[in-house]
Order: C-alpha cells, then structure tokens, then sequence
C-alpha cells in the first residue's frame, strides 16, 4: 500500500510540473496573437486613413480649415492696421535673414544670379502688416494700399523711383525718409493664375510688404 501511495504522489508531481509547464508556454502565444491582432488593426487605420485623405471630403475640409487660416492672419493684420502707433513701431526689426538688393526691374535675393544696379542691400521689415499674396493675400484698390502703407512708413517720406516687374505682377517704390530709406511693394492679382499670366488691371492690390535699406 505504501508503494502504490508513494507511486501515486510521484505522478501526481509529474502531472503538475507538465500542466504548469503547457500553460507558461501558451502565454507568448497569447501576447504575439494580441500583437498581430492590435498590428492588423494599426495597419487598417493607417490605410483607411490614408484613403479617406485623398476623398474630395478630406480636400474641402483641408481647403476650410486653409481659408479660415488666411482670415484669422488677415483679421490680424487688419487690426494692427486699425490700430497702429507710429511711435511704437521699429524699422530695425526683420524676422529674416533674408536680404534684397535692386536690379534693373525688380528686388530679388542677394544670392540670386541677377547683377544688381548698386551694392545696397534691404531687409524685410513691418511683418505685423504684411499681406503676402501667397499666403494670406488682401484685396484692396491701389489707393486704399497706399494710405495703408503712409500709415506706418514715416511721416517723412518722399518717393525716389517706382519700378513694375513684371514677372510677378508687382511695383516696387522707394522712399526716403530721415529714419533711412524704404521700399513698398505691391502685388497684383494674376488674369491667369495657372499660367502666370499677369493682369491688366493694376487697381487691385493682393500684396503689401515692406523692406528697409541695411546701413553697414
């Protein structure tokens, strides 16, 4: 009796150890089946993500939110218009390294291939009213954009030169003034916007940026 007894607690041991051992290697099975579940399901997000960008539904809600960006900057600017201090302004101030000289029709880059007709060099300025037509572009008559821009160029100013080029639709004006000297541009619309090709009608102002001549 003792041996059948002590026969039985040995497979009963046996019988443990082998249980215990079956389910410790049905866990990794279970944690790789649940990571290939959750990759699966990671993967159909992404693609059904994917898809749904490329809906016309996804495009207008991308062009909405872009529209309502362009207001919200110009709704800004339009303010700081309204609200302008001569007093408080800085010609000084670029938010760019950027610098410009003049050439024969135009202001382009510094690095740009063109030779320009002086070794001046000009600055972005005035950030805070810029309308970039490529941005966040205005509408305004040409007259409107000129009394917006004497409203935060010095009182002082007196027009040197204006030039139109005319391969971005724009005029560029210089002015001097006892605080140094200034350049206006303004952007027209183009008649043809896919094409480039400029518009006639050169009452309608899309752009207003600033420069400032750099004094070394």
């Amino acid at each position: 009796m003792k041996k059948l007894k002590f026969t039985g607690l040995i497979i009963l041991f046996i019988l443990s150890i082998t249980a215990i051992g079956c389910k410790s290697q049905d866990k990794p099975k279970t944690a790789a089946n649940n990571n290939t579940v959750e990759t699966n399901r990671n993967n159909t997000e992404n693609d059904t993500s994917k898809k749904y960008q490329n809906t016309p539904e996804a495009q207008k809600i991308l062009e909405a939110n872009q529209e309502e960006d362009k207001e919200k900057d110009n709704t800004k600017i339009d303010k700081s218009y309204k609200e302008v201090d001569k007093s408080t302004l800085d010609y000084n101030t670029t938010s760019s390294s950027s610098t410009y000289c003049e050439t024969e029709d135009s202001f382009v880059g510094s690095n740009a291939d063109i030779a320009p007709i002086d070794n001046k060099k000009y600055k972005e300025i005035l950030k805070d009213y810029t309308y970039a037509c490529e941005v966040n572009p205005t509408n305004v008559t040409y007259e409107n954009a000129i009394k917006l821009a004497k409203s935060v160029l010095p009182d002082d100013i007196k027009e040197i030169r204006k030039k139109y080029d005319s391969s971005t639709t724009k005029t560029y004006i210089v002015y001097s003034s006892r605080q140094g000297n200034f350049v206006l541009g303004l952007a027209y619309p183009y008649s043809d916007t896919d094409n480039f090709i400029p518009s006639s009608d050169k009452d309608i102002v899309v752009g207003i940026d600033y420069m400032k001549e750099i004094l070394e």
